[in-house]
């Protein structure tokens, strides 16, 4: 027997082979709106840029700042920076978090250059109070 047949028997609820309409009692794409349901559609696309855009320079004078700092003095210290400033310029769509982790890799590249500025301070202190005592 051929389909025809099957689709032209009268059914309990309707003329589609005894399963009511071709949508299966669900309303044709679109009826709805885009999102289905009467539910409203999401405030933003979640993959299109939000905020403004950071300085690309400004991410990149972090890093290299921290960089700087990690191979001269600092070291294990510093490499909290270099994360900060890597995971900015790996933000792609979240300007926000972007400019966050650029703000956050200054302020750890602020302190880790205070604390080699006191180091050094401290030391060259010790040394002139070590000759003068020694005079």
């Amino acid at each position: 027997m051929s389909n025809d047949w099957y689709q032209q028997q009268p059914g309990p609820y309707g003329s589609h082979g005894g399963y009511g309409d071709s949508t299966g009692g669900y309303a044709a794409h679109g009826s709805y709106g885009a999102y289905g349901g009467g539910y409203p559609p999401p405030p933003h696309d979640p993959y299109q840029p939000t905020g403004e855009r950071p300085s690309q320079g400004n991410m990149i004078g972090a890093l290299v700042m921290a960089i700087i700092l990690m191979v001269t003095c600092c070291g294990a210290v510093s490499v909290v920076g270099v994360v900060f400033s890597a995971l900015a310029l790996g933000e792609k769509y979240d300007y926000a978090r972007a400019a966050k982790y650029t703000r956050y890799a200054w302020i750890s590249n602020w302190i880790n250059l205070g604390i080699v500025l006191f180091v050094i301070v401290a030391y060259v202190l010790f040394f002139v109070l070590a000759v003068a005592s020694s005079a």
